[in-house]
């Protein structure tokens, strides 16, 4: 499962998890909010961030 998650590098809005559930976590989240991080190839979606604190 996927969850929210902060970009450690430019602290935008991401996610972290298995990657299938990407599109339940982002689609509601603005995309001006989204990681300005490039993204892999071939997806619409910024890139995993790390494991937010409060789950580890």
């Amino acid at each position: 499962m996927c969850k929210p998650s902060v970009c450690d590098t430019c602290s935008g809005k991401t996610w972290f998890g298995c990657g299938l559930h990407i599109p339940s976590v982002l689609d509601s989240v603005p995309k001006e909010e989204w990681c300005k991080c490039p993204k892999p190839e071939g997806s619409q979606y910024p890139p995993k961030g790390s494991v937010p604190a409060v789950w580890k």
